[in-house]
């Protein structure tokens, strides 16, 4: 209805915008007048106009809060990492070292298990050799004398020496 409203109001302003003026100024003044009376709004379109602007400036006010909200994040987000990125890397400083000695402790307990595993054939070998003990001495009265092989050395896993070492 608005629409059919401003087409007649355009209507009329060419109708009379054709009829024949006085002098170039009243036809100039005529032609001003229909030009804005063309131009003026009709009451439900301004009432439109109206409330985009309304629904704008809404709008612009909530993006004002949102650009504040945002900006406030970021200023704790910096002021956050400021603080935690320090200490996080402190903490993973701390894990390396430990993980570091978990790596020699390991080497440590092979260390230990070689050389206890060592010592555990030796005394089997002891335990046999006295089982043994009178068929050899007895060999060894008539004569027959075997040379025993040479037993491997046992080391002697320094624990001491190993605690000293923990210092990453």
């Amino acid at each position: 209805r608005a629409m059919a409203e401003e087409t007649a109001a355009a209507e009329a302003a060419a109708a009379e915008v054709v009829a024949p003026a006085k002098s170039s100024t009243e036809a100039l003044d005529f032609a001003c007048e229909g030009y804005a009376s063309s131009l003026a709004m009709s009451p439900a379109a301004r009432r439109q106009v109206e409330e985009a602007e309304r629904i704008t400036e809404q709008a612009l006010a909530r993006l004002k809060e949102i650009e504040g909200t945002v900006g406030a994040a970021g200023a704790e987000v910096d002021a956050i990492a400021s603080d935690l990125v320090p200490a996080l890397q402190k903490h993973t400083e701390q894990l390396t070292n430990v993980y570091a000695l978990i790596d020699k402790m390991h080497l440590h307990l092979d260390q230990v298990k070689d050389s206890v595993g060592k010592m555990e054939s030796r005394l089997e070998a002891a335990e046999s050799a006295n089982a043994g003990a009178l068929a050899k001495t007895w060999s060894s009265l008539t004569g027959n004398v075997k040379a025993a092989p040479a037993a491997e050395a046992v080391q002697i896993v320094s624990v001491d020496a190993f605690f000293a070492s923990l210092k990453v």
